[in-house]
């Protein structure tokens, strides 16, 4: 039993130093994301391949099970004592199983986001971030998605479950100029128990870090596959913010297949066009043809599905995560996205 009490005092202790003391990004990069977590990342992705279920539910509900399994036990042990003594010590074992939750999670993948800002890892010009580029990046991803409509319509997208050949290899020559050690590991795109929170919250997939899985809203129209699952799988090789991981997935798809590349661009034009005055929004979307038209009324008509209380309350939640973990923009970072565009010019990568 002492040695138990050690084992959660020890935990516990590692899990508020990791909270209250940052490291250094250098340190974090040389040996985690390019020391520790590229094998880390092959062998269990590798693993929860194995199986088309989804391991996260899993492990939630047994999280969940255990948690209220304290809490069932503590009550009990404290009404029948009338002692609070019960309720101290459950509410201490719950610390513990939040450490080791939270210290697995770190380990696994969320030490990804203590890494160097992407613009100082590549060639980045922030005077490029302009006005003038902006509406040029606006204009040219119009003409992409007009021009890549049929082809990527012909050639086919990848069905739910599918991981298609085409972006895989794109990535791995993306990783390659961006100077990862080893070739990620796809995950196989995976449905989930969360589904329906998914299409209440307006969440068009997921990176689950504790096995390294990816899920997906089920709901996705086919020319939205490509994009979100090549950001989530920028996510699995190690670009934990949002806008990192949109850069690193948009140009991954947009090197692939004409499928990819169509959806690529039309995930950009959705990213890029607010940011535009109302009048250029309006002539530049007047300036899409039919066929992408159909596609992005199918996408609204998709989104009409959110529950607005839901998706307010989640995207609230998921803009404190990321500040907690120092994504200080929070859910803002997903524009910043455009200025590493415009900055690196990798639209001509």
């Amino acid at each position: 039993m002492m040695v138990f009490r050690m084992a959660q005092v020890a935990i516990t202790g590692l899990a508020l130093l990791a909270l209250t003391v940052t490291p250094s990004p250098a340190l974090v990069e040389r040996y985690f994301a390019r020391g520790l977590y590229p094998g880390l990342q092959q062998t269990l992705t590798s693993w929860s391949n194995l199986t088309g279920v989804a391991l996260f539910d899993f492990i939630t509900i047994a999280i969940a099970v255990v948690a209220i399994g304290f809490l069932v036990r503590a009550f009990r042990a404290t009404i029948r004592a009338r002692s609070l003594r019960p309720a101290v010590r459950a509410g201490w074992a719950l610390v513990s199983l939040g450490s080791v939750v939270y210290l697995w999670f770190l380990i696994a993948w969320g030490l990804n986001y203590e890494r160097p800002a992407l613009e100082t890892m590549l060639p980045y010009e922030r005077g490029n971030v302009t006005s003038e580029a902006l509406q040029k990046l606006a204009q040219r991803a119009v003409n992409e998605v007009n021009r890549l409509h049929a082809s990527g319509h012909a050639h086919g997208f990848p069905a739910a479950a599918e991981m298609p050949p085409s972006l895989v290899q794109s990535l791995h020559r993306l990783e390659r100029r961006l100077g990862r050690p080893a070739p990620t590991v796809p995950s196989r795109p995976k449905r989930t128990l969360l589904a329906s929170f998914f299409r209440s919250a307006g969440v068009d997939g997921m990176h689950a870090p504790f096995l390294l899985e990816t899920l997906l809203n089920p709901d996705l129209t086919a020319p939205e596959r490509p994009a979100v699952l090549a950001h989530e799988w920028a996510h699995l090789a190690g670009y934990a913010p949002e806008d990192e991981a949109s850069f690193v997935g948009l140009v991954a798809a947009m090197g692939a297949d004409p499928a990819s590349q169509y959806s690529a661009w039309l995930a950009l034009l959705h990213e890029v066009v607010p940011l535009l005055p109302r009048d250029d929004q309006i002539r530049l979307l007047g300036a899409l043809t039919e066929g992408p038209q159909r596609d992005r009324a199918a996408i609204n008509q998709r989104q009409l599905q959110r529950v607005e209380f839901v998706s307010r309350a989640s995207w609230r939640t998921y803009d404190q995560y990321l500040k907690t973990q120092g994504v200080t923009e929070g859910v803002a970072s997903y524009s910043r996205v455009v200025g590493l565009f415009l900055g690196t010019g990798a639209v001509d990568w």
